[in-house]
């Protein structure tokens, strides 16, 4: 590494989320941007900070995250690459790091982001944490309307976290379906943002609306607006991951964005 002016790197990883408080860094807890960060300071010999995609709740996993971070180094791109994997937990993978123009922001350039939760209705011995496991009898049909409904630019308020010092609740979401998948249900969604635990908090609304336990009426009456309070339990963390992030000018040639 040779010490020059500050270059940006964009980095390509994926989390498990069981080990971390989320992505942020918070006093006293593990999170991947505070093991990111203790790791690459300790390469670099440089307090460095990164700026991720977007927040993620304790728990939540995801297949393909983008970050960014400046530093004054030169970075040998695969050589970092390697040494972060064998410093990083075994739950933290790093898939690419490349050099961005100084304008390129993880989360203020990115134009969507996409989600995947999974709801698994069958027993399964395996990957449990990573699934939410719900055998209770849901009509399809009721699920399948309600994420057609999201689609457009909607008010969710009624789906964002309490105490959230967000002045803006309005989304445009411009894909949401439900999907039957070997004895699973998968809900797919991308939007240009999202507020917090909105999507956890749209999975167990839409439960409780196909179980019966709320009206397709009420439902349609929160995506108008409202309080926290009005709409549905949040959906266990484990079954969501974050699948991808949509660029202008992408940095790893598209591997950023999510597949589906």
């Amino acid at each position: 590494m040779q010490k020059s002016e500050t270059h940006r790197y964009a980095i390509r990883l994926a989390f498990h989320g069981a080990s971390f408080s989320g992505w942020q860094i918070q006093p006293e807890q593990k999170t991947v941007q505070g093991e990111l960060t203790a790791a690459l300071n300790s390469l670099l010999k440089e307090d460095v900070k990164i700026i991720g995609a977007g927040r993620t709740d304790t728990g939540v996993h995801a297949l393909n995250y983008v970050a960014h971070f400046d530093t004054q180094h030169v970075i040998d791109q695969e050589e970092i690459v390697f040494r972060l994997n064998r410093f990083l937990p075994a739950r933290i993978s790093i898939f690419e790091i490349k050099k961005v123009t100084d304008d390129f922001h993880a989360r203020f350039s990115a134009t969507s982001r996409s989600y995947l939760y999974t709801l698994r209705r069958e027993k399964n011995a395996f990957g449990n944490d990573m699934v939410w496991n719900y055998s209770r009898d849901i009509d399809y049909q009721i699920l399948d309307k309600c994420a057609l409904s999201l689609e457009g630019a909607k008010n969710f308020s009624a789906f964002e976290r309490s105490g959230s010092d967000n002045t803006n609740s309005i989304c445009e979401i411009l894909h949401a379906s439900w999907i039957k998948e070997n004895g699973s249900f998968l809900f797919q969604i991308k939007a240009n943002r999202f507020l917090r635990n909105m999507v956890r908090s749209l999975v167990g609304t839409m439960i409780e609306t196909a179980n019966g336990n709320r009206s397709v009426q009420d439902w349609n009456t929160l995506l108008t607006g409202g309080r926290r309070s009005d709409s549905g339990h949040s959906a266990p963390s484990q079954g969501l991951i974050f699948m991808g992030v949509s660029y202008p000018k992408t940095p790893f040639h598209e591997r950023e964005v999510s597949k589906y």
